[in-house]
């Protein structure tokens, strides 16, 4: 076959399948991949109980005030808040003691022996409380209204359906008068770090002054013939006060405040 023959059937070719197409014949179709599966959502929250129904459904002293928007986001953790408080309200020891943590039931323990803990709750007029988190932890913040003063305390806690802990945050001196802004707790966080820094620092930095006699000595062995001089100090016989050989140790001052061993 020569070389236009198999150009001419190539073109023919090529118009069959033009005719084909033209008289109604759809070409295959083109196969394309599934899309993928919708992700999964997560389930929405569970619904909380409003406060009011769980005060009054627990019977907590009306003293107490949680406002909803400062309430924990679950029940659980709301009726074990609202629980601890309403100790401190009604002054409940045994209540109170099964929510603490080691620590605070022995302070605990001292302040109810000392007389402390009854004078301090029969005066106690209302307990505002605010929640939320910080560094990971479940805080519980209460400003205690103690006839004309205000005691705040905070807490780390946590809670389950059957039990709950509350664990004090220590309390820095004054703090009540340094919280300001929108987020208390932040606020007490942040000043219980600088005042945890600023007791890892030294109380006073001694610096003591130092001299280098090595260039003294040598001057002084120069002058002799270079003989090498035997130690010198206040223990070295016919030695000067205060000089020491060159590389000799220097004995550390005693500190301030102790007398001569």
């Amino acid at each position: 076959m020569t070389r236009r023959n198999r150009f001419i059937l190539t073109l023919s070719a090529l118009a069959a399948s033009s005719a084909l197409v033209a008289c109604g014949e759809e070409p295959p179709p083109v196969v394309t991949a599934p899309p993928p599966p919708p992700k999964p959502t997560a389930p929405p929250p569970p619904p909380v109980t409003p406060i009011s129904e769980l005060m009054a459904k627990h019977d907590i002293d009306q003293r107490v005030n949680l406002p909803e928007a400062d309430a924990p986001a679950t029940d659980v953790e709301r009726i074990a808040v609202l629980k601890f408080y309403d100790s401190f309200a009604r002054g409940n020891i045994e209540s109170l003691k099964g929510m603490l943590s080691s620590v605070d039931q022995a302070e605990l323990d001292r302040l109810v022996e000392s007389g402390a803990f009854k004078a301090s709750t029969d005066a106690v007029t209302r307990i505002d409380v605010r929640c939320g988190r910080q560094d990971s932890d479940r805080c519980s913040l209460a400003v205690f209204h103690v006839g004309d003063e205000f005691e705040p305390q905070l807490w780390t806690y946590s809670a389950g359906s059957t039990s709950a802990e509350f664990d004090s945050v220590p309390s820095p001196p004054n703090i009540m008068n340094q919280l300001s802004g929108d987020d208390h707790i932040a606020v007490w966080y942040d000043i219980v770090k600088k005042e945890l820094a600023k007791a890892d620092e030294p109380d006073v930095v001694l610096e003591i002054p130092q001299k280098d006699f090595t260039e003294v000595e040598t001057a002084s062995s120069g002058e002799s013939g270079g003989e090498t001089p035997g130690p010198t100090g206040p223990s070295a016989p016919g030695g000067a006060p205060g000089k020491r050989a060159p590389g000799a140790p220097i004995k550390p001052p005693k500190p301030p405040g102790f007398g001569q061993q």
